[in-house]
């Protein structure tokens, strides 16, 4: 009797284990990320999480393709600071839009690591896109995250999409 309550107590701790592993996800929120990468991303629960390609990231809807990426780069010194990444990282730009235009930088901290936040427009294949990237270094890499929009949608939905990246940035979690 006591090994069948015992065994009873167990798996009763096992489940609520189980269940505490899932409880970390935010409410309206779900988890972008997966087990091989250091870091949590969640989104908006009616977003699409989309693991396809070879970067974390999901988006909002096809009628609003609204967009979110975290992808990892080595540095390839390790004095490397955000300014020189930075400038190496836009310098590549003129080369991919037409009309690249840098609207705003500014420091802040992604999950207690220092950041910069850099919104500028492009066009690329007729279309003006509008990119909110956050870059941090941590442990030898930086750590792009990018949002992505159409500009045009960019007006329509401008509420929905500051709210919803300023949760996603609000939530993103280093392991």
């Amino acid at each position: 009797m006591k090994i069948r309550s015992l065994l009873t107590a167990l798996l009763a701790l096992l489940m609520l284990a189980g269940c505490a592993s899932n409880s970390d996800v935010p409410m309206g929120m779900l988890r972008a990320s997966n087990e091989i990468v250091d870091y949590d991303l969640f989104v908006p629960d009616e977003w699409v999480v989309d693991q396809t390609g070879g970067a974390v990231s999901a988006y909002r809807s096809a009628q609003d393709p609204a967009s979110v990426s975290v992808m990892v780069w080595n540095l390839p010194y390790a004095d490397t600071n955000l300014d020189d990444w930075w400038t190496s990282y836009q310098s590549e730009f003129n080369l991919i839009f037409d009309n690249f235009s840098l609207e705003s930088t500014e420091d802040m901290l992604l999950d207690s690591v220092a950041a910069k936040k850099y919104v500028y427009t492009g066009v690329l294949a007729e279309n003006t896109y509008r990119y909110t990237q956050i870059a941090a270094i941590r442990r030898g890499s930086v750590y792009l995250m990018t949002f992505t929009e159409l500009a045009e949608q960019s007006e329509e939905n401008a509420e929905a999409h500051v709210e919803e990246f300023a949760k996603i940035v609000e939530f993103f979690r280093w392991k």
